[in-house]
């Protein structure tokens, strides 16, 4: 008899964890979307999903941080009842998923982790805000809500939740209360940098 732990109590550890943290960022995500509505950074979850979290549970986080953006408003912030509003809904799911895929694949490039880290939440924001775009333009003008200004608010929103969640997730780690579920390219093989 062994003292190990069996793989069948290993998986229960990794699966309760990831669904601590899946509930954790999606309660994080309630602040966000409270107080920053239609800004909520959706961006910043697709883009620690796709870094950190396996596809299917990525999906998951993606889906319930966009579920409770969409309830909050309408729920808590009155978002109205009307055709716009819901297509407006849609986009901004759409546009999490398109961000959180496209972030996906740039986690699979070779780079040091925090260049990864880096690269992975600008592809995501990046693809966030074109898919948001190309799904307005089926129902609206979207010019007014692009702006300069907007796009720049809605990246510095999501520049500080994406360094919060950071934090929260090496804090997570740190503690043991999530194991990292995704090794990314980076982590999987040995750097070939030279000392100097």
């Amino acid at each position: 008899m062994t003292n190990a732990p069996s793989a069948t109590t290993a998986s229960a550890g990794t699966s309760a964890g990831t669904a601590i943290w899946i509930a954790l960022i999606a309660g994080l995500t309630v602040i966000g979307s409270y107080g920053y509505a239609c800004a909520a950074p959706l961006a910043a979850v697709a883009a620690l999903a796709a870094l950190k979290m396996e596809r299917t549970d990525g999906l998951i986080l993606v889906g319930l941080a966009w579920v409770i953006n969409q309830a909050v408003g309408f729920l808590l912030l009155s978002y109205p009842h009307t055709t716009e509003t819901y297509l407006w809904g849609a986009a901004i799911g759409f546009a999490a998923f398109a961000g959180f895929f496209a972030a996906r694949a740039a986690a699979r490039i070779n780079v040091p982790s925090l260049a990864s880290w880096v690269i992975t939440f600008l592809v995501a924001f990046v693809g966030y805000q074109v898919a948001l775009y190309l799904a307005s333009l089926t129902f609206t003008d979207p010019s007014s809500g692009f702006t300069s200004a907007v796009v720049t608010e809605v990246f510095t929103i999501n520049v500080g939740a994406y360094a919060g969640f950071a934090v929260v997730y090496l804090a997570a780690v740190a503690l043991s209360l999530f194991v990292p579920t995704r090794r990314t390219p980076a982590q999987a093989t040995p750097s070939t940098a030279v000392s100097a």
